[in-house]
C-alpha cells in the first residue's frame, strides 16, 4: 500500500508553559547587562539596549498604559519605523497583558491604517510620525474623532505634536504601586498583519505560548542553524521575519539599521561596513539583497570579511544566489513559512539544490498534501499543502468566514500553497493554489513558468501574472528584471522560454514579456505584485 503524503517532526523539547513576559524576566536575570539590540543610525551613530534597560523602560511605559485604562486582552497598535523605542513600546504592551498590533508606517495608506485600527479594536496607539507632517495631521484627526478617540503615546518626541512621548512618561507614586498582571500563556500576544502582496492584508493572531515555544526561534533570531550568533537583520519589525521578539527571547544580539540604510541598493556597502564593525556572523536578507551582494562582490571581497550564514526566503529564489557561498558567507539558508504558520522548514541552498525543495521540517510541525476532496493524497501527487503546529496562528482576528475557509477538521491550516511530497519523503513547494492561469482550455501554474524562467542565466527576477484577453479570457504576462550584464533581446528570451515551456497555445510560454529595470517593492522587501500588475496593464494598454 502506497504511503500517504504526510510528514511530521516530533518536538523533543519540553513545552515551556510561559508568557513572553516571563522569558524576558528570565533573560534579564541571567544576562542583565548583555547588549541585546543595536540600532545603527544614518549619520554613523549607534544606540543599544541591554536586557536590564529593556525591562526597566518597558515596565515604566506598561504602568503608564495601565494607568490610562489598558487592560489584559485589549489591543494596542504600534505604528512607526524600526527603532529602539518601538522595541520598548512593544514589550510594554506585552507587560500590560494587552495584544500588540504592529502596523506598517508607510506601506499602508492612512485610510488603511485607520481601517486596521478599527478592525483590531485598538484602545491605544504608540506612534512615531518621524518628520512626516501630513501623516501626523491626518492621523491626529483620526485619533481625536469623537467616534474613535484613542489614547496616543508618541514613540519619540515630535515637534509636530504636543502629544506625550515615551521620554515624557514619568511614574507617579500611585502608578509605581501598579502591579503588572500575570499573563496566561494561552493569551493572545500579537496580531501580525500579512504583507499585502496580494492587496488584502489579514490579521494573524498569535499566542504567548506559540511564540515562546516556536522551534524556529533560534533560526529567526540568528539567521542560521546555530543556537546563538550576532545577527544583522533590517527587516521591518511589523513582519514576522523582522520581528525583534525572536532574538530577544533567544538571547542573541540583533543589529538593525535605519530603513534609509537597510533596504536601499545604493547603501549596500554601508550595510556591509555595519556588519563588519559589529562583527555580525549571520544575517537575514531578502533575495534581492543577496543578488545585490553578488553584483557588488568584488568590492565586498576587498573588505576581507566573510560571514558564517545568510538566511533568505519569502519569494521565488534564483539558484544563482548560491554564488555568495564560500565567498561572502560560508552558508546560505532558504526558509519556508508564512506569517500564519511561522517558519516551517529550511534548507541549505547550494548550486545543485533542487528547485522547490524546502528542506526538513522544524520540530513540532506536521504537513500533509490533500486533493480536491480534502483527502490526503498518496505520495508523488500534487495537491494543497496543509500544516498543523502549536506554533502557528491561533486564528484570524474577527474573521469568522476566513477562519472557516482556512481551517479544516483536526486543526489543520490551509497554507494556500501547492506542492508534493515525494516517495522519499521530501517536501517541494510549487506555488500558490490561487496562482493558476486558465488560458483558453489550458491550465497553467504560475510557479511552473516562474521556476523555468528563473533558471535562465539572463533572468535576475521574475513575476508572472494573468492579464485579461478578449478571446481566451486570460493570458500570461511575464515581467522580468534581467541581469545587469545581459544583452538578450525580447525575441531571444521568447525563444528560450518556448524551448522550455512549449508554445503559447498548448504550452505554458508567456504571450507577453515585459522588461523592468527594477520591481516596485513592499516595505518588507517582497515584490509588489499588485502594483506590478497595474503597471503591466498600463504598458499593454489593457483595461
Amino acid at each position: 500500500m502506497e504511503d500517504l503524503s504526510y510528514l511530521s517532526c516530533p518536538n523533543p523539547a519540553q513545552l515551556r508553559y510561559k508568557s513572553i513576559n516571563e522569558v524576558l524576566h528570565e533573560r534579564t536575570m541571567e544576562f542583565p547587562d548583555k547588549e541585546i539590540v543595536i540600532q545603527r543610525l544614518v549619520g554613523g551613530g549607534r544606540r543599544s539596549l541591554t536586557y536590564r534597560e529593556l525591562l526597566n523602560r518597558s515596565t515604566g511605559v506598561a504602568k503608564y498604559l495601565i494607568s490610562r485604562g489598558i487592560m489584559p486582552g485589549d489591543s494596542v497598535a504600534i505604528i512607526g519605523p524600526n527603532s529602539i523605542e518601538w522595541i520598548i513600546g512593544e514589550f510594554a504592551i506585552f507587560l500590560t497583558g494587552a495584544v500588540a498590533v504592529p502596523i506598517n508606517k508607510t506601506s499602508e495608506s492612512v485610510p488603511e491604517k485607520i481601517k486596521l485600527l478599527k478592525a483590531s479594536q485598538s484602545k491605544a496607539v504608540l506612534f512615531d510620525p518621524e518628520s512626516d507632517e501630513e501623516l501626523m495631521s491626518e492621523m491626529d484627526a483620526s485619533f481625536n474623532s469623537d467616534e474613535d478617540k484613542l489614547d496616543v503615546l508618541l514613540l519619540q518626541k515630535s515637534a509636530l505634536s504636543f502629544l506625550p512621548s515615551l521620554n515624557d512618561v514619568t511614574i507617579t507614586t500611585n502608578e509605581t504601586s501598579i502591579v503588572l498582571p500575570r499573563i496566561q500563556p494561552e493569551s493572545s500576544a500579537m496580531i501580525y498583519t500579512t504583507s499585502g502582496s496580494t492587496g488584502v492584508p489579514k490579521m494573524v493572531e498569535m499566542t504567548h505560548l506559540a511564540i515562546v515555544n516556536a522551534s524556529y526561534i533560534a533560526f529567526l533570531g540568528t539567521g542560521g542553524d546555530r543556537p546563538s550568533a550576532k545577527c544583522y537583520n533590517d527587516g521591518l519589525f511589523t513582519w514576522i521575519g523582522g520581528s525583534p521578539i525572536f532574538s530577544i527571547l533567544n538571547g542573541n544580539a540583533r543589529v538593525f539599521a535605519d530603513i534609509a540604510i537597510g533596504l536601499k541598493k545604493e547603501k549596500l556597502m554601508a550595510v556591509w561596513n555595519i556588519i563588519i564593525s559589529e562583527q555580525c556572523t549571520n544575517a537575514i536578507f531578502f533575495p534581492h539583497t543577496v543578488l545585490d551582494l553578488i553584483e557588488n562582490q568584488d568590492a565586498i571581497l576587498k573588505k576581507g570579511y566573510k560571514m558564517y550564514a545568510i538566511a533568505t526566503g519569502g519569494q521565488m529564489i534564483n539558484k544563482h544566489l548560491s554564488e555568495v557561498c564560500g565567498k561572502l558567507t560560508e552558508n546560505l539558508f532558504l526558509e519556508y513559512g508564512s506569517t500564519e504558520a511561522g517558519i516551517v522548514s529550511f534548507t541549505e541552498l547550494k548550486l545543485g539544490t533542487d528547485v522547490g525543495y524546502v528542506g526538513p521540517l522544524f520540530p513540532g510541525y506536521e504537513v500533509k498534501v490533500i486533493g480536491d476532496n480534502d483527502d490526503t493524497l498518496t505520495r508523488g501527487h500534487l495537491g494543497e499543502i496543509l500544516i498543523k503546529s502549536l506554533f502557528m496562528l491561533k486564528s484570524y482576528r474577527n474573521a469568522y468566514k476566513l477562519n472557516e475557509e482556512c481551517f479544516t477538521d483536526g486543526g489543520w491550516f490551509r497554507t494556500g500553497d501547492i506542492g508534493i511530497i515525494t516517495m522519499e519523503g521530501r517536501l517541494f513547494v510549487k506555488g500558490k493554489s490561487t496562482d493558476v492561469i486558465k488560458r483558453g482550455g489550458v491550465t497553467v501554474l504560475v510557479s511552473h513558468v516562474e521556476t523555468a524562467m528563473i533558471e535562465l542565466p539572463e533572468v535576475r527576477e521574475i513575476v508572472v501574472l494573468a492579464v485579461p484577453d478578449v478571446r481566451l479570457f486570460e493570458e500570461i504576462c511575464a515581467c522580468v528584471v534581467l541581469e545587469v550584464d545581459s544583452n538578450i533581446t525580447e525575441v531571444e528570451l521568447d525563444r528560450k522560454c518556448r524551448m522550455t515551456l512549449g508554445d503559447n497555445v498548448l504550452g505554458s510560454a508567456p504571450s507577453y514579456l515585459l522588461r523592468f529595470d527594477v520591481f516596485p517593492r513592499l516595505r518588507n522587501g517582497k515584490s509588489d505584485k499588485v502594483l506590478i500588475k497595474k503597471l503591466a496593464m498600463e504598458r499593454l494598454k489593457l483595461d
